[in-house]
């Protein structure tokens, strides 16, 4: 009063207050851009809603596009295989893959001979790139799989390094494993399954945030959505059909927030569209946020194998890489040893 300046009325003040408090966050600059620009592109800003702007709330840009698209946009509605996918400033600890002379034995029975199921193999795999096991049936897909997730039991020669280093009890903490079956209680619904899975792992520095957003994600993103609140059921209880139990158990999978995913042909029993679907899922999570997502999958049609970065290919009798490597050069690979794709058929 002293110095001439009106007092405001306390309402004024308050409304002030809680415009503050609910004004929509401003989104940041993309990296490389200069804030004093005046170019156009550099002051388009949108804002994502929901879950998305807590946790995947930055931005993704193309050579053509200047928009700002959520994770949960990507997740609702997949890119192709040649789109390029912006990695997410919320994304998860990077962890790459290492495997060297990895083999596997049945032991031998009475008088017998131990049967060699997978000849020594050796690969690497960075965070975020997709990669597919591929081969005919008793090839040894799924024991090197289960090798690389250390969910095998029985006894196996050779190292696995997780970012160089061997990997140790917390290895569980950062990698997922998307079995053939999943065990599921019958009264379980759609949704309890999946948020199950996202609060029993989630990350310590997420845990003020809610998981309700991010599951709604996940059942738009393998089309769920419709029987979220259906009971998964069993033998003795009505449920789900087969396929979408199939895809109950790859969302939870996805749900886990794991820097490594195993995935054993989580495809299977689904139609050619469907499929598709799960695998450009899969692509945006691991491109998003940084997952070095492994999956086991039988003869995918074209437009699904070129959404895969890396491929395995085993042979049979005894398991053994024929190709490790990326999935655009394979067949060019395969032409220069005499083994040509013949054409109009599925190269896979």
């Amino acid at each position: 009063r002293k110095a001439g300046f009106r007092l405001q009325p306390t309402e004024l003040i308050v409304s002030r207050v809680v415009a503050t408090l609910v004004a929509p966050p401003v989104a940041m600059p993309e990296l490389g851009q200069n804030k004093d620009s005046g170019d156009a592109s550099s002051v388009i800003q949108s804002t994502c809603s929901g879950f998305g702007n807590s946790l995947h709330g930055d931005t993704l840009s193309s050579e053509n596009a200047s928009s700002s698209i959520c994770t949960d946009d990507l997740m609702m509605n997949p890119t192709g295989g040649k789109s390029v996918i912006r990695k997410s400033e919320y994304s998860l600890p990077g962890a790459s893959l290492t495997f060297k002379d990895l083999t596997f034995s049945l032991p031998a029975s009475r008088g017998g001979k131990s049967k060699v199921v997978l000849e020594p193999c050796s690969g690497h795999f960075d965070a975020g790139q997709m990669v597919a096991i591929m081969g005919p049936s008793g090839c040894g897909k799924t024991t090197l799989l289960d090798m690389l997730a250390a969910k095998k039991t029985t006894t196996y020669d050779g190292m696995v390094l997780v970012n160089g280093r061997p990997r140790d009890r917390l290895f569980r903490r950062i990698a997922a494993y998307v079995g053939q079956e999943d065990m599921m209680p019958a009264h379980w619904t759609v949704r309890d399954a999946i948020k199950f899975n996202a609060t029993l792992k989630r990350q310590p520095n997420r845990a003020h945030q809610s998981v309700d957003g991010w599951i709604d994600v996940l059942l738009i993103s393998f089309d769920l959505q419709a029987v979220a609140n259906s009971y998964i059921g069993g033998a003795e209880a009505r449920g789900i059909s087969g396929g979408q139990r199939r895809r109950v158990t790859l969302a939870r999978g996805v749900a886990a927030h794991a820097s490594l995913l195993f995935c054993d042909e989580p495809t299977s029993g689904l139609s050619a569209t469907d499929a598709e679907s799960c695998v450009k899922a899969l692509r945006t999570v691991a491109k998003r946020l940084g997952v070095m997502c492994m999956v086991v999958i039988h003869q995918p049609r074209n437009e699904v194998a070129q959404l895969f970065d890396q491929l395995v290919l085993l042979t049979s009798g005894p398991g053994r890489v024929a190709y490790c490597g990326p999935m655009a050069k394979a067949q060019s690979y395969l032409a220069d040893r005499g083994l040509p794709v013949p054409a109009n058929i599925n190269p896979t």
